[in-house]
């Protein structure tokens, strides 16, 4: 099972994330905003990445749960 987690970025955060996305599963551009679904980055593995033209940016990374 995994969590998922919200972290908002800086235009320079998100801007250095991307350059290590080399895998990208899928994208949507959707009301000036888009989403970009990637596949094991380096650093965080699974991820989402959202941007908007109004200079908000969100990473969603996903990440294993211990069950008990």
């Amino acid at each position: 099972m995994k969590d998922a987690k919200i972290t908002p970025l800086t235009i320079q955060q998100y801007a250095e994330i991307a350059e290590h996305i080399y895998d990208e599963v899928d994208r949507v551009e959707y009301a000036e905003m888009i989403a970009v679904k990637c596949a094991k980055h380096p650093e965080y593995g699974d991820i989402i990445l959202v941007s908007s033209t109004h200079g908000g940016c969100l990473m969603i990374h996903f990440e294993e749960v211990q069950e008990v």
